[in-house]
């Protein structure tokens, strides 16, 4: 009885550990037709002769796994491989023309040729023939074939150094996607001040320390996709694109009224990240142009509001503001706003401690929580400067916001539809 007890509990912990160490495939995101024909892809190598199935299959399975193909569409792979094979690979390498996918796939192709024995020169074949398909120098056949080798060396201070003569010559390669195939790998980054010229890109997408500012110039775009920033100092853009996507961003010191300061934008896209403003700072200012956020945490803001918004329109959805020492939200001008599904949590200010605004144009805020937020005066919660048709409330709940009396100030009646939750937990 102890020993099957004892086997159980190893059971679990192997479980535990598998599910802590299971990454998402970096084409999860795309939609289902891409995501099969990328698998029928890799399955002729895997399962495109009897030797590579035998062997190659587990391994194939749990691609699919991440990739979140079907049970039906996994069987429909075997039967194109058989039946309609050449349909199905001109439509599989049209799909795969971009450069960053290519290399994925590439990757995926070595990652099962390493694992074939038996059905080695048939797989060698395969890789062979798709590098032919993509049009691969010999520069990127080599960087691919020695990054795999010492991914399955873990020969981190190799693969540095192979990534790292890839990129002088003119390369580079999402850094997602090594971490995927290679978790070892780790790659720092370290700038003084960046400034972003006109029609040039600059991307974080690795783990990045920078000693200064980031400074973007009027054509000029910041891309941070996938990175981890520390940084010491702001970003400002006037007339620059800025885009930031699951980005992780810490400010380690900063003396600014706000952490970015954004003039003259068409558009600021802002998802599935976390910004921690360090308690130096407010986090933006955006003068102009359309602003969206999504899915993403800020948290620690201080000295001014996490968001001043003068801008034309904006779109705050499934986000959190978190420890906002002088407000959350302000809007300004003709600004129309919606906000959906965030939660605002320990927020304090003079007025509306989650949401100010003295913008005339329309604001909505709908299924949104309101935790624990203190105005010295009034709107404990919201405060609207002008009362006016357009200010809508709904299916909202205050949670010990102070003062209980104006938790929400100046709405019309008509629009306004609000919980209010004396206790945690209770309504």
């Amino acid at each position: 009885m102890e020993n099957g007890g004892n086997l159980n509990l190893l059971d679990n912990l192997k479980k535990r550990q598998s599910e802590l160490e299971w990454v998402n495939h970096p084409m999860i995101g795309c939609d289902d037709s891409f995501r099969y024909l990328y698998a029928f892809g890799l399955g002729v190598m895997a399962l495109g002769n009897m030797k590579a199935m035998m062997e190659l299959q587990d391994y194939f399975d749990t691609v699919l796994d991440k990739l979140c193909i079907s049970r039906k569409n996994r069987e429909q792979i075997i039967t194109d491989i058989n039946n309609y094979f050449d349909f199905r690979i001109t439509e599989c390498t049209e799909k795969l023309k971009e450069k960053e996918v290519q290399y994925c796939f590439t990757f995926d192709l070595y990652k099962i040729y390493q694992l074939s024995l038996w059905s080695q020169d048939y797989c060698e074949k395969i890789l062979d023939y798709y590098q032919q398909i993509f049009r691969f120098s010999d520069i990127e056949r080599e960087f691919f074939e020695g990054f795999s080798e010492c991914a399955s060396r873990k020969d981190t201070k190799k693969a540095i150094e192979i990534y790292n003569i890839f990129r002088k010559k003119g390369y580079d390669i999402r850094y997602s996607i090594l971490t995927y195939f290679f978790p070892d790998f780790i790659l720092e980054e370290e700038y003084g001040d960046i400034v972003v010229k006109a029609g040039k890109t600059f991307v974080i997408d690795k783990p990045t320390t920078v000693n200064g500012d980031i400074k973007v110039e009027r054509g000029g775009s910041l891309l941070m996709n996938g990175g981890i920033l520390k940084i010491h100092g702001g970003i400002i853009s006037d007339g620059g694109r800025i885009r930031l996507y699951s980005t992780r961003i810490r400010v380690i010191e900063n003396n600014y009224e706000y952490f970015m300061h954004i003039d003259n934008a068409a558009i600021v896209q802002i998802s599935d990240s976390f910004i921690d403003c360090g308690k130096f700072t407010g986090f933006m200012k955006q003068t102009s142009g359309r602003l969206i956020i999504t899915d993403t945490i800020i948290n620690n803001v201080a000295k001014n509001r996490a968001l001043s918004f003068y801008g034309r329109s904006a779109v705050i959805s499934r986000s959190r503001f978190v420890n906002c020492k002088n407000g959350a939200l302000a809007l300004y001008k003709r600004s129309r706003v919606e906000i959906k599904n965030c939660e605002f949590t320990n927020c304090e200010a003079e007025y509306g401690a989650a949401l100010y605004s003295e913008s005339i144009g329309n604001v909505k805020c709908e299924n949104c929580v309101f935790d624990e937020c203190k105005a010295r005066y009034l709107g404990a919660a919201v405060y609207f400067k002008y009362q006016k048709f357009g200010q809508f409330m709904k299916n909202c709940s205050c949670k010990q916001c102070i003062p209980e009396e104006n938790q929400i100030f100046n709405v019309y009646d008509d629009d306004f539809e609000i919980q209010r939750i004396e206790k945690r937990g209770s309504v």
